[in-house]
């Protein structure tokens, strides 16, 4: 019976597509969208929708992503383990909305946002959805079928994204933007139960419910300070610049967010629960590990350094002038995007290796520097802010990276190995950028753009193949040939 549920299971690879292009077309159409209206709407409007997403991404992260974590880093989980895991995360939905649309004028209040409550409560029904969805994409994720959470995704954005954008035209401002949340997240909710095979019943366990509780509080602490980490800075602009900061601030940020989900976010996926099959193989975990942390700086690397050079002609071209004060956050940002997309790998390996307390540690270190650091310097300005965001990434890096060899009986030199060829080969292509940028008479257009995007590409990819080693490029090509039999 096993056998026959492992045959019908979709493998890694094509798990790893399927994440990608869900990743890709959900990001693709999230990203015209907010092009769309962030042509209609002023960056204030958007600082107040940044804010209001922070209240409810961090009950979202807290209590349902740490119990669906629980559940996907098992082996084999039982109907009875999602039952019950389903049970917590509505039990908890309710309190959370509750506590939500209560404090919600508190908080604009305290932050000096007019109209910002509204916007909170409205926004706050998606903990209720979240509660009772995010069990279902779990199942899915598990068990490899990334294919329905791609047409979940596609249908979903592309949906509440119409209704954002008409309601947006016709006048409704900040309405627009919180009834296209809302409208996306009841489409995904009704898209995942009609896709998803597993059928929730009232069969649950105290015991899974208690196991599941014991290991989700580690990874619950780790995602508090992680969400501190990620968003303190969004906090502290909107506290202290106002929220049209907050607005320019998130739209540099926005365009690095979405490269890094694209590229990355969807490895991130696919790399728990393949990892999971490994963790009592260190030796097969270790080489899993260093291959995805290669093929991932490979194709990261260029590309967030390349958007760091380009970013002044790719925010003109998309957003257009009323954005341009977004550019230094973005070159800043972008530049070591990579790290944080490599980063993702060092979560997983701590999760399957079921080391959540070391991943709470870590995150907690990386919050109180971060909130310590945003709160001295967002009061300097935006490309202070920037400065920080960076500084620190790299500074804290090679402490999770430590975790995650220590745990797999690696070495730094090892892992070194794998990043410094693709690393050195972005920083050339960089230069050749910034050369022809200078140099070259290109204007600031759309062709002018494919052209400098153009040369990058094939100036990275020969540098790649010139000083990679023969093992490597047999890797790469043979990956190439798989994705294409795939497709």
């Amino acid at each position: 019976m096993k056998s026959q549920e492992n045959a019908r299971r979709p493998s890694i690879l094509s798990g790893a597509i399927w994440s990608i292009l869900d990743n890709t077309a959900s990001q693709v159409i999230t990203f015209v969208i907010f092009i769309i209206l962030a042509k209609i709407l002023t960056p204030s409007i958007y600082g107040m929708l940044s804010v209001s997403l922070l209240v409810t991404q961090f009950f979202k992260s807290v209590l349902f992503d740490s119990i669906a974590t629980s559940i996907v880093r098992k082996k084999s989980p039982s109907e009875v383990d999602y039952n019950s895991a389903l049970f917590l995360c509505f039990s908890f939905s309710v309190p959370a909305f509750l506590i939500v649309f209560f404090a919600a004028p508190f908080i604009e209040a305290y932050m000096n946002v007019p109209q910002l409550a509204n916007v909170i409560r409205g926004t706050g029904v998606i903990i209720l959805v979240s509660g009772l969805s995010r069990t279902h994409e779990a199942w899915l994720s598990h068990n490899m079928m990334f294919r329905p959470l791609a047409i979940r995704s596609m249908t979903s954005i592309s949906i509440g994204g119409i209704v954002g954008v008409v309601m947006a035209y016709n006048g409704f401002a900040v309405a627009s933007l919180v009834v296209q949340q809302v409208v996306t997240s009841l489409i995904s909710l009704v898209a995942l139960w009609v896709a998803t095979p597993w059928k929730p019943r009232m069969k649950i366990s105290r015991e899974s419910m208690k196991e599941s509780l014991g290991f989700s509080k580690h990874v619950a602490l780790s995602n508090v300070t992680n969400f501190a980490n990620q968003n303190s800075d969004v906090f502290f602009i909107t506290y202290f610049l106002g929220s049209a900061a907050a607005g320019i601030y998130s739209a540099g940020k926005r365009i690095v967010n979405t490269l890094n989900l694209v590229l990355a976010s969807a490895l991130m996926r696919v790399s728990l629960p393949a990892f999971s099959r490994y963790k009592n193989d260190i030796n097969e975990f270790g080489k899993k590990y260093l291959q995805a942390t290669y093929l991932t700086v490979l194709v990261t690397a260029p590309a967030f350094v390349g958007l760091a050079t380009l970013s002044h002609d790719i925010t003109f071209l998309l957003l257009g002038h009323k954005w341009m004060n977004s550019v230094p956050v973005m070159q800043i940002v972008s530049a070591v995007g990579f790290v944080t997309s490599i980063g993702y790998y060092n979560h997983s390996v701590m999760f399957a290796r079921d080391k959540p307390e070391w991943q709470a540690r870590l995150t907690l270190v990386y919050a109180i520097t971060n909130v310590v650091a945003f709160y001295f310097f967002v009061r300097f300005g935006l490309i202070a802010t920037a400065l920080v965001f960076s500084i620190r990434t790299v500074l804290l890096y090679p402490i999770s990276a430590w975790c995650a060899l220590t745990l797999l009986n690696l070495t730094f030199k090892q892992y070194v190995k794998e990043l410094i060829t693709p690393i050195v080969c972005s920083v050339l292509m960089c230069m050749i950028l910034v050369a022809v940028q200078q140099y070259a008479v290109l204007s600031e257009s759309w062709f002018g753009l494919m052209i400098k995007i153009g040369i990058g590409a094939v100036c990275y990819f020969a540098l790649i193949f010139t000083f990679s080693s023969v093992s490597k490029r047999t890797m790469i090509f043979s990956l190439a040939r798989k994705i294409l039999q795939r497709g």
